[in-house]
């Protein structure tokens, strides 16, 4: 599950990325759409600390055998 999560919100990442970065060379870098892409990506980004750190965790407190 985590690997699978991982990668669905990395392939979210690039498509807005790519969004972006088309959007910014046509209406420019200060146009909202581009802002809205831009806190859509650090939203994304966020949920991927998240679940790494959840992840992090779980594994931190699992016994040593």
């Amino acid at each position: 599950m985590y690997c699978e999560a991982m990668q669905r919100y990395n392939d979210e990442i690039e498509i807005l990325r790519a969004k972006m970065t088309q959007t910014a060379m046509v209406l420019g870098l200060n146009h909202p759409e581009v802002l809205e892409y831009s806190q859509k990506l650090d939203e994304t980004h966020n949920l991927i600390l998240q679940l790494k750190y959840k992840y992090q965790s779980k594994d931190l407190s699992a016994p040593v055998r």
